[in-house]
């Protein structure tokens, strides 16, 4: 007999922080399967325009549908106090301490409309948004040194999966935040889940934006860097472009992934460090032409609500789908052009959200709950 499955975010969260390394590769599939579908065939025609509604009291809330084959849902987030964009809920947990934060749910039917589950939204979309970048992450030779910006939960769940997939690689983890104290509780809380967990022996450390050597520090250290989690709602750039410029005119590149800036007005990378990733000679272009190109999850969507490719000018041709190139990875495994671009060549992934990674979540962390007895089931909901 079918049910329906309700999950709070307690239980989510329990779930989520004990899934194996090879579980977690099984989430990441699933949702790398979804953005493959939504490139590559004609599962993008099938995903409804999101709906913002505004309230008079300045309440807005979020109705962001989905479709499958075999499934149906919603994700529906209400914002007490921000301005929604047209693209992704996800970056609720990158806001300020002292803001409302976002919350809602995401609510699963089978293809006969029958309910399936009822989900707590909060941590499975900052997980989903963070195994996102994962997916080109796990692609690189070199994992040893880390960059975190931003200190939330993007940040939080960003270092979880990077230690829990490559934990034995990892060497050191530097977090970057305007707040001393959040990079200090966060280092704190890291370092104790690791001794349980993962057991890396990865340093963790934090840069402290008041100290005076700060630029110093921060260019040092990204000049050697392998990735750069970038996951805060900033309003200008992060760092300038030529901290990086070593990796970007190397063969030793690095790789940079953006998901907290997702409104026209958020910027996190330097336009020109996006303009450096088409012209880096470790560079490539999957979609043909010379020169290379920024990743991205949606093309469409990041021509009109990332700041940093709005302000870059880059050509839509000059954008390449993660899906796309998941296809071309799959299918042209003698592809070593391809091959050297995704494993140590200069990389930036910049994530807007695709609302077909909710209903991929979705349904991994009900088949997760059912395998570990986790959630409350309805019968004959």
């Amino acid at each position: 007999m079918e049910s329906c499955t309700v999950l709070g975010d307690k239980a989510v969260q329990d779930i989520l922080i004990s899934l194996s390394r090879d579980e977690i590769y099984e989430f990441l599939n699933t949702l790398a399967t979804s953005l493959l579908q939504f490139s590559t065939s004609d599962e993008r025609s099938f995903q409804p325009e999101p709906a913002v509604v505004t309230r008079p009291n300045g309440v807005k809330t979020l109705f962001r549908a989905f479709t499958s084959p075999d499934y149906v849902g919603t994700k529906i987030i209400v914002d007490p106090s921000l301005s929604i964009a047209r693209t992704d809920s996800s970056r609720e947990n990158t806001t300020n301490a002292n803001k409302p934060s976002l919350h809602g749910l995401l609510i699963l039917c089978d293809k006969d409309g029958l309910p399936r589950g009822i989900i707590d939204a909060d941590e499975i979309t900052a997980y989903r948004t963070s195994l996102s970048v994962m997916i080109p992450f796990v692609w690189r030779e070199r994992a040893a040194k880390i960059v975190v910006f931003g200190a939330g939960k993007q940040a939080l769940w960003h270092i979880r999966l990077a230690l829990a997939l490559r934990g034995d690689e990892i060497k050191h983890i530097t977090i970057v935040n305007r707040s001393p104290e959040r990079s200090r509780s966060l280092v704190s809380q890291i370092r104790e889940e690791n001794h349980s967990r993962w057991k890396s022996s990865a340093q963790l450390d934090a840069l402290e934006p008041t100290n005076s050597e700060f630029q110093k520090q921060l260019e040092d250290v990204l000049a050697t860097v392998d990735a750069v989690f970038c996951t805060t709602p900033s309003k200008s750039p992060l760092f300038p472009a030529r901290y990086l410029q070593r990796l970007v005119s190397e063969d030793g590149g690095c790789y940079v992934s953006s998901i907290g800036s997702w409104q026209p007005s958020m910027i996190e990378l330097d336009p020109e460090l996006l303009r450096d990733a088409t012209t880096s000679s470790s560079g490539y272009n999957p979609r043909g032409g010379t020169g290379g190109a920024v990743i991205v999850d949606d093309r469409e969507v990041a021509q009109t609500s990332s700041g940093e490719v709005i302000k870059s000018r880059l050509k839509p041709e000059q954008l390449v789908e993660v899906g796309e190139v998941i296809g071309l990875k799959e299918g042209h495994s003698n592809n070593e052009p391809l091959k050297n671009w995704l494993g140590k060549g200069f990389i930036i992934y910049k994530s807007v959200g695709v609302s077909v990674t909710d209903l991929a979540a979705s349904m991994a962390i009900l088949s997760l709950a059912s395998r570990r007895g986790k959630g409350l089931s309805v019968q004959d909901f």
